[in-house]
């Protein structure tokens, strides 16, 4: 019975940890940028080194997760409003395939760089213990900001903090 009950406990924590929103990007104290290499969807290579001169954000994300869906038509539409030649996003997949991930795709009408984390590496190595978790990180590749759980990406505060880190012209 011990053991029952801390098992609901463990779950309970976990599934509290998943719904909870972060609605602020909070400061970056946690060092360095774990270096991100991983395949999209069409099998290319995508390194986050390639995106040097941009402002981006790294989201963490599963179909499975409520709050990933929830916060992906806000994301999308920052990237857009934003262009993508200053600012982008790089949506990297928790261990699903890509059959899996495209059929999520086609219920939906994102254009984000889509990644798969397939082993689970990437996650460990970016430190994700929670889903949604996201990273914007400045045009010199250094993590300014970090968030765990969904976010507005369109509310004028996080927006703001976006804008400021944009390359100047």
């Amino acid at each position: 019975m011990r053991n029952l009950m801390l098992g609901l406990l463990a779950l309970l924590a976990i599934h509290t940890a998943t719904a909870v929103a972060g609605t602020d990007l909070v400061p970056w104290t946690g060092g360095p940028t774990a270096a991100l290499n991983l395949k999209d969807l069409g099998g290319k290579n995508v390194n986050l080194a390639d995106y040097r001169g941009k402002v981006v954000v790294v989201n963490f994300w599963a179909t499975w997760c409520a709050p990933c869906i929830a916060e992906m038509p806000s994301m999308q539409t920052l990237r857009d409003k934003l262009g993508s030649t200053k600012f982008d996003v790089l949506a990297v997949n928790y261990q699903e395939g890509t059959p899996r991930i495209n059929d999520f795709l086609k219920k939906r009408p994102l254009t984000l760089t889509i990644l798969r984390d397939a082993d689970g590496a990437a996650r460990t190595a970016w430190g994700v213990k929670v889903f949604p978790t996201s990273f914007v990180v400045d045009a010199e590749g250094r993590i300014r900001y970090t968030v765990q759980g969904d976010v507005e990406w369109l509310s004028p505060k996080v927006e703001s903090q976006i804008r400021e880190l944009l390359p100047k012209a």
